[in-house]
């Protein structure tokens, strides 16, 4: 094991916030401490758990000093676990991991082969894989866009901005994201006023045509993100933050259209899984969607074809119309699907 003295920082500092995941912890810090590249410190961040996951912290850091323990007096989300890690950070790089996830075997060792390769670039960005319960591993379609291997910034590859905005498929330079300011806001979605923005900054970005994180599909949806509930009203808050870091930066001008695509491809995706939004809450969704759209969308954006008119009907706050087109829309598919057969 290499030393990692208070004198020598590690190569790369891994943030692993965690709040009540004692079932998944262990799998994941396992995947972490048995990669071949080990010039590494784990900062792992207790969110004041109420589980086990507090003791399995202090198991790993007692036996490995590679791991750093920090327990939180107070939950604050996984943004703030974030920040508290990045705060206690070291290494020339940080990744960050979620606590349920995991890596693939020799991910730490292409990764860092690639940011030697690539003369240390701000952002490198890598596939990913989703695995599930069943034991099936799948490889993430839209990130094999990451291809062709290259160092760019975003305006030579503006295909990037379609991969998933998360952060944890990306290392980044630690001082670049200390000298941006960068930093996890609170509330669901945290990671888009966080991903883009890093991706916009960056004066290199480096890309990985290799998997560097294993994606864990729970069974229960046990993401937010595939589970239901209000938090997902949490969408438009973080779209709002996102824009008001645009406004601040008018050198990144060019990037408010092809966010204002994501906005409105990523809102109708939630609305049309029935599973995210209670029943409750959806002309609430919808309501503030039609609000985001007005309130960011430039002057004369008029999207065409089928995504065209999801736009104008939830611009217009029109949700009988919209969900009408959408069980139509429904049944057409599963008619096609039933002739096909």
């Amino acid at each position: 094991m290499p030393e990692n003295s208070a004198d020598r920082p590690p190569a790369l500092s891994i943030i692993v916030p965690v709040y009540n995941v004692a079932d998944y912890l262990p799998a994941c810090l396992d995947s972490i401490l048995g990669q071949d590249f080990e010039d590494v410190e784990i900062i792992v961040i207790d969110d004041a758990a109420t589980d086990a996951s507090p003791a399995i912290i202090d198991e790993y850091a007692a036996k490995d000093d590679r791991v750093v323990a920090v327990h939180l007096e107070v939950n604050g989300g996984l943004g703030a676990g974030r920040n508290h890690g990045t705060d206690r950070a070291r290494g020339e790089y940080l990744m960050y991991v979620d606590s349920d996830d995991l890596l693939p075997d020799g991910a730490l060792a292409r990764i860092a082969g690639r940011i030697e390769a690539a003369g240390h670039p701000d952002v490198v960005m890598f596939r990913f894989a989703r695995t599930y319960p069943d034991g099936r591993t799948v490889d993430d379609a839209r990130s094999a866009m990451i291809a062709p291997e290259e160092v760019v910034r975003l305006e030579d590859r503006r295909d990037l901005l379609e991969i998933m905005p998360s952060a944890w498929n990306k290392v980044y330079r630690r001082e670049f994201v200390l000298a941006h300011g960068f930093r996890f806001p609170d509330r669901t979605y945290e990671d888009i006023p966080f991903a883009f923005p890093v991706l916009m900054a960056a004066d290199s970005i480096a890309t990985l045509d290799a998997s560097g994180y294993l994606y864990r599909q729970r069974d229960g949806g046990g993401s937010i993100l595939t589970s239901s509930g209000r938090r997902h009203l949490d969408l438009f808050v973080q779209y709002d933050r996102l824009f008001e870091w645009l406004d601040a930066h008018p050198e990144c001008e060019q990037w408010r259209r092809p966010l204002v695509d994501r906005l409105t491809r990523h809102v109708p995706t939630v609305l049309e899984t029935d599973d995210r939004i209670p029943p409750d809450i959806r002309r609430q969704f919808f309501h503030a969607a039609s609000e985001s759209f007005r309130r960011h969308r430039p002057a004369n954006y008029r999207p065409g074809g089928l995504a065209g008119v999801k736009v104008r009907l939830i611009e217009r706050d029109d949700y009988r119309s919209f969900r009408a087109a959408q069980l139509a829309n429904r049944f057409a598919r599963r008619l096609k699907s039933a002739r096909s057969r």
